[in-house]
């Protein structure tokens, strides 16, 4: 849970919403055991473990890349698929969903046409004809391989090999001290690592 993180930075408003929120769930989550547990248990509490495995599955896809010289990189660490077998809302564009977050999800496509140039200059982490699932499996399964034969160079320089060692780079950051990679960015996303690691 967020709550230590808020707790820590102060943020009353988000921990009572959060506490509210919590309360609610396990509220009726002792109203259902009570009820009938194995009710409970399977159409209450499994679902919501589920859930919770997916996002954290899908989440941690969308930003395991890190290009090491430059942490804060969002066409980097955030992965973007082109002609994507699962794309809902095109989702696959996961880029423009930081950079341009008020931009339509229908719009994402022409979003990524217009910034091709900044994709290409910094060798966006790319993937084509593929889905978040498959991805998920190759990089749990070591399989660089695969990656690389539907990692995307824009710039079109780079061999298969040059690809895996790139992605297996990306992958394999390391933190520096108190696992802090040394350079805040403008998102925040190493603030949240130095708020646990201090």
């Amino acid at each position: 849970s967020p709550l230590a993180l808020f707790i820590k930075r102060q943020e009353w408003a988000l921990i009572q919403k959060l506490s509210l929120g919590m309360g609610a769930y396990y509220g009726v989550t002792l109203l259902l055991l009570w009820w009938n547990p194995v009710f409970a248990l399977v159409y209450w509490v499994f679902p919501h473990m589920e859930g919770c495995v997916l996002l954290c599955a899908i989440s941690y896809l969308w930003h395991a890349f890190v290009e090491e010289s430059d942490p804060g990189n969002q066409y980097v660490n955030s992965v973007t698929i082109l002609d994507g077998h699962d794309n809902v809302w095109n989702e696959d564009y996961h880029v423009v969903h930081h950079h341009a977050p008020n931009t339509h999800w229908s719009d994402a496509p022409a979003h990524f046409e217009q910034h091709r140039e900044q994709y290409a200059s910094v060798t966006a982490t790319i993937f084509r004809d593929c889905e978040e699932g498959k991805l998920l499996q190759w990089m749990f399964e070591g399989n660089w391989d695969m990656m690389a034969e539907h990692f995307v160079d824009l710039n079109d320089k780079l061999t298969l090999e040059e690809k895996r060692a790139l992605i297996v780079r990306r992958l394999s950051v390391k933190i520096g001290e108190k696992g802090r990679t040394g350079k805040r960015t403008e998102w925040g996303a190493t603030s949240t690592i130095r708020d646990f690691t201090e």
